[in-house]
């Protein structure tokens, strides 16, 4: 398959991308939460501004996860969970959810936002955690394999923070860069797989691979998110 396919065939993958995504947003919305509650909480809230070129990578909602420091939801240099997996290969937001709402020493587990951020555009979310609680972030470069960015194990307190984010590969399915494997709107196809047995590192961005997305439409440079983080009670 490969992007010289005829523009209605382009047209039918744009809009299966599209409702692909906008329903995994809305299976689980942003006000869902799961997990272990606790009185003395406060709310904090969550910006996603997406910093990638006009037209190439939207981001998907972000799985969400509120945690004690013990529990892990993803680290550099260590195989992806199949939660993570979930939303870097396919923006599988309801498995992620799922997953972390039953995995101890996790408070909630929510999405944050309710559809995908556009190049150059913004949503912003609230979840409850007591300060010194740990948060995690994991969202989909929608048209890539499986990209994502976000943050590990940030803990909250009280001041604001800010973190410039960048793209990492979850390791998980090879980056062949074939629109057949890629959910977004530049692929259409969303649970197809080309497995990889890898851990969690830097995603080195698109290399132009034969008959693959063309990178200087859809490619990237770091930081891809800036990540805005507020105590507002």
């Amino acid at each position: 398959m490969t992007t010289s396919k005829n523009s209605s065939r382009k047209s039918r993958a744009v809009a299966a991308a599209a409702l692909a995504l906008a329903s995994a947003a809305a299976i689980v919305p942003a006000t869902v939460s799961a997990g272990h509650s606790g009185s003395s909480t406060s709310t904090y809230r969550i910006t996603i501004e997406n910093l990638t070129p006009g037209g190439s990578q939207p981001l998907s909602p972000a799985g969400t996860v509120v945690h004690h420091r013990r529990a892990d939801v993803w680290s550099p240099g260590q195989p992806a969970t199949a939660a993570v997996a979930a939303v870097a290969e396919d923006a599988a937001l309801p498995i992620f959810v799922d997953t972390y709402s039953q995995t101890p020493g996790v408070r909630s587990a929510t999405v944050g936002g309710a559809a995908p951020i556009a190049p150059g555009a913004s949503a912003t979310f609230e979840v409850e955690a007591r300060p010194g609680d740990r948060l995690s972030l994991v969202s989909m470069l929608v048209n890539t394999n499986d990209a994502f960015t976000g943050l590990d194990s940030v803990r909250l307190g009280r001041r604001h923070q800010e973190f410039h984010v960048r793209a990492y590969d979850a390791g998980t399915e090879a980056n062949n860069e074939d629109p057949g494997f890629i959910p977004g709107p530049a692929g259409g196809s969303p649970g197809v797989r080309d497995p990889e047995g890898d851990v969690i590192r830097h995603h080195e961005g698109l290399v132009g691979q034969a008959g693959g997305i063309d990178p200087a439409t859809y490619g990237w440079d770091d930081p891809v998110a800036h990540i805005v983080i507020e105590r507002i009670d």
